[in-house]
């Protein structure tokens, strides 16, 4: 009994010097999005990185003087769904790049053309590829939720990244096309949402003393 009793102290000792707190780096954002209803279509959407940020990654972008936007280029539709009041996108493959530029010039136009332009023509700051995404929409509640998975590749900012360049990031919209929103004409909705990654924290060590004393 006592080396049983050891042994598990020993792996809580263990998991408690060795465990890996997260922490949630985000880049808040919003925006309009532009999908094709078929498949074997493209997807995407424009906009703009937002200041009021609860965390950010190991460096701040500068709002004040410049216009810091981002885009999702070219996501490859691989299945489009039509299931009664749910229209389902799935997707893969893709850009997703953030740019600064001082021209503050984002103009989402009468289509897609003009948003892309005007949104890309900055400085790269990040860049990457999309893996898969998903896009499910209710055309009754004109709601609807937007997810995928990415990896940052490249930009003037990437090495500020550190260890947060090496992993797999999260995208997640919340989308809308009420008449509250005012949706450009060519646009599917408005995303709403964030660029984040939960990244482990440094370890903490526990004292024998420590473990005892949960006992």
């Amino acid at each position: 009994m006592k080396i049983a009793v050891f042994s598990l102290m020993l792996l809580l000792l263990m998991a408690a010097s060795f465990a890996m707190a997260e922490e949630e780096y985000n880049f808040l954002k919003q925006g309009y999005s532009f999908f094709d209803t078929f498949t074997g279509g493209t997807g995407g959407a424009v906009g703009l990185l937002e200041p009021l940020q609860t965390q950010n990654p190991p460096f701040d972008f500068d709002f004040v003087n410049y216009e810091v936007s981002y885009a999702y280029l070219d996501m490859q539709i691989v299945n489009y769904q039509v299931i009664s009041s749910l229209r389902v996108w799935s997707l893969t493959g893709g850009t997703i790049a953030i740019y600064e530029d001082a021209s503050f010039d984002l103009d989402y136009g009468a289509s897609p053309a003009t948003g892309i332009a005007t949104a890309t023509n900055g400085t790269v700051a990040l860049i990457g590829n999309i893996s898969t995404a998903a896009f499910t929409f209710n055309v009754t509640s004109q709601t609807g939720t937007f997810s995928g998975l990415f990896t940052w590749t490249g930009g003037t900012r990437f090495g500020e990244l550190g260890p947060l360049a090496n992993v797999e990031w999260n995208i997640f919209h919340g989308a809308s096309s009420d008449d509250q929103v005012n949706v450009p004409l060519g646009y599917h909705s408005r995303f709403a949402g964030r660029i984040y990654v939960m990244g482990p924290t440094a370890t903490q060590d526990g004292s024998w003393s420590q473990i005892r004393a949960l006992y």
